[in-house]
């Protein structure tokens, strides 16, 4: 069960020294856009975090609260457990732990947006100053868990070393190769390749992400690489891009030959160098000026020191003012070059971290499409059904051609069968679309009396699994009608949808965030209905919505405007009318929608749409047709 509905992609960032003191805290950096694709960008919004133990839903062990500003890239970042003694007593070799991001985009405490993942590299950071802390004489054993988690074996680890420090310092670290290469699921890199990251859904080994040469592949698309610095690390006062690397400056500056020191480190400079009292740059020079005595040096030469010193700030004799105007033109053009390449270094940064985020932009999107693609015939608005489940709608109300047996989901949300589920009479000759079915007619038969979507029979114990009904869950999900068949334009699989109950029709309708603004009565395309707006709606610029369960009139729709409604994430429920026997009635009045669940042996629940009700209702009898929306868990 995926629990995000609006894109958050992470990156988490961990810096530590297995025999040093390892710091309490981690950078959490994640990527925020809604269900249309697009960054949520330059907004300040709450972010709450927890570490779970166990499970994606275990125990809190560590929660903080705090607000962030997202970037023109819709990014945020932040630091989890800073100097916090409950994260620091986390006992990371007793997991597994997840982490859990929850968002409010409004900078409140409603926080309706969320993700969890599980944590594969911080644990084992923490865990490691753990380690350092155990008896040397401690010999590990390849089977505990803790340490075949990191994804080392004894057998492969060449010298078999028997205690725990021998074992660490044989762990690499990753970042330490500029070639990364991929096999499988799977992307290597450190020295030797002996550090990897399992990629997410591309277990068949068809290796959906490749790199050849200097370009990473991913599926149809790519990204070239950096020739020689696709990663950025810092190495105590050293900052390394690929295979170069910047010192960084210290107060102390000096030039010798072509190298730039600052304090005890330095820069080599390109076109730069210094011979004797000559300054090269390039196909130009400067001549240095000579050392200049201190007063003392001055005084200790027999001469009269107010004869040999001069006020070369406000001069006053003629070889002064040269002297001072020769000292300030090479200042300034020393100062102009220093300028120059510390411009030249920012730009070359900056060029870096663009690329880099590019990059990580990429993958990141990449990787979350593979984790949530929108099957065939699903709509893209996501919604919450329960605290913990979320779905999208199927693309129309679903529909049965007898003569064929075929199910197909309607063209438009706003298309019906309407007075073609008359023909119903015909039973298995007929050949309209008919779209108004008893309860339970899936085709499967669990035992009743009548079990197909033609059926017409008012005689309501004959559409019951047992005397007194079941709801369509379970043993009984076949009489589902979107669990049993599969969907000629809905992936065309078995158990790939299924109806709603009751206690998520009545959660999504009244229970979840901001529930009663998000649903009302409308007219789409000349059609009567309802809609229903997803979880993280947005009114897009130009359209105009009003919850109202008392007119179909107070929102009307044409086909240009529905278009846009519908991009954004809106479903249509068409007042379908109901079936009872070969009979139709209330077409574009009323709607009837069952729900998976029933009320007793006769009667199902279902959700009415209404001028003058709209709610779930409890008395539907089995044999009446009614309309049926299936969903797809998210």
């Amino acid at each position: 069960m995926k629990r995000l509905f609006t894109t958050l992609v992470a990156l988490i960032a961990f810096s530590f020294t297995v025999f040093a003191q390892v710091p309490q805290g981690f950078n959490y950096q994640a990527v925020v856009r809604n269900t249309a694709g697009q960054l949520m960008q330059n907004r300040s919004i709450s972010v709450r975090i927890s570490i779970l133990r166990g499970s994606e839903t275990g125990t809190a062990v560590y929660q903080q609260v705090g607000s962030v500003n997202t970037n023109a890239n819709g990014l945020f970042t932040l630091i989890v457990g800073e100097n916090s003694a409950e994260f620091a007593s986390i006992d990371w070799g007793n997991g597994p732990y997840y982490i859990l991001s929850e968002i409010d985009p409004q900078g409140g405490d409603n926080y309706i947006l969320s993700t969890t993942q599980k944590i594969l590299a911080v644990p084992y950071a923490h865990y490691a100053d753990y380690a350092r802390r155990i008896d040397d004489n401690f010999v590990y054993n390849e089977q505990d868990p803790r340490f075949r988690a990191w994804g080392y074996n004894y057998d492969s680890l060449q010298g078999a070393p028997t205690r725990l420090s021998d074992f660490i310092n044989d762990l690499e670290f990753p970042y330490d190769s500029l070639q990364p290469s991929i096999s499988g699921d799977t992307l290597f890199f450190g020295d030797n390749n002996n550090t990897y990251v399992i990629l997410p859904h591309l277990g068949d080994g068809t290796g959906t992400i490749t790199i050849h040469g200097d370009t990473l592949y991913m599926g149809d698309q790519y990204v070239i690489l950096p020739s020689n610095d696709p990663l950025l690390r810092l190495s105590g006062d050293t900052l390394y891009m690929g295979d170069q690397y910047v010192v960084l400056p210290d107060p102390n500056i000096n030039i010798s030959g072509d190298t730039l020191y600052m304090g005890d480190q330095y820069v080599v400079l390109p076109g730069i160098e210094m011979h004797g009292d000559t300054l090269y740059m390039g196909d130009e020079y400067v001549v240095l000026p000579h050392y200049i005595p201190t007063l003392n040096e001055v005084l200790s030469v027999n001469n009269n020191a107010f004869n040999q010193i001069h006020n070369v700030y406000t001069p006053t004799a003629p070889y002064d003012a040269v002297n001072k105007l020769y000292v300030d033109s090479l200042i300034a053009l020393v100062n102009a070059r220093i300028d120059s390449l510390d411009q030249a270094l920012n730009d070359r940064m900056d060029s870096m971290g663009n690329i880099y985020q590019n990059i990580m932009d990429s993958m990141s999107q990449h990787i979350y499409n593979l984790e949530h693609p929108i099957i065939d015939g699903a709509l893209p608005g996501i919604f919450s059904v329960s605290a913990t489940t979320r779905i999208n709608f199927s693309k129309g109300n679903l529909q049965y051609r007898p003569r064929i047996k075929t199910w197909r989901f309607a063209e438009h949300q706003y298309d019906l069968a309407g007075s073609d589920n008359n023909n119903v009479y015909m039973q298995a000759y007929c050949t309209s679309w008919i779209d108004l079915f008893g309860y339970g007619t899936s085709s499967w038969d669990g035992g009743a009396g009548r079990y197909m979507p033609y059926e017409t029979t008012t005689n309501n114990t004959e559409y019951t699994e047992a005397t007194d009904g079941n709801d369509l869950t379970e043993f009984y999900a076949n009489g589902d009608w979107g669990y049993y068949n599969p969907i000629i334009n809905g992936g065309n699989q078995m158990a790939t949808w299924r109806t709603l109950t009751y206690s998520e029709w009545t959660y999504l309708l009244t229970q979840r965030p901001n529930a009663a603004q998000l649903r009302g009565m409308a007219t789409v395309v000349s059609t009567p209905g309802y809609i229903i707006l997803p979880d993280d709606w947005q009114l897009p610029a130009g359209q105009n919505f009003v919850n109202t369960d008392t007119s179909y009139t107070t929102n009307v729709y044409n086909a240009a405007n529905w278009a846009i409604m519908e991009a954004a994430g809106a479903v249509f429920l068409p007042a379908a009318g109901m079936r009872i026997g070969s009979a139709t009635t209330n077409i574009g009045t009323i709607g009837n929608y069952w729900t998976a669940s029933h009320v007793n042996g006769t009667t199902g629940y279902s959700f009415h749409i209404g001028a003058s009700a709209c709610g779930m209702q409890n008395t539907m009898t089995y044999s009446t047709g009614c309309s049926v929306r299936v969903v797809h868990e998210y």
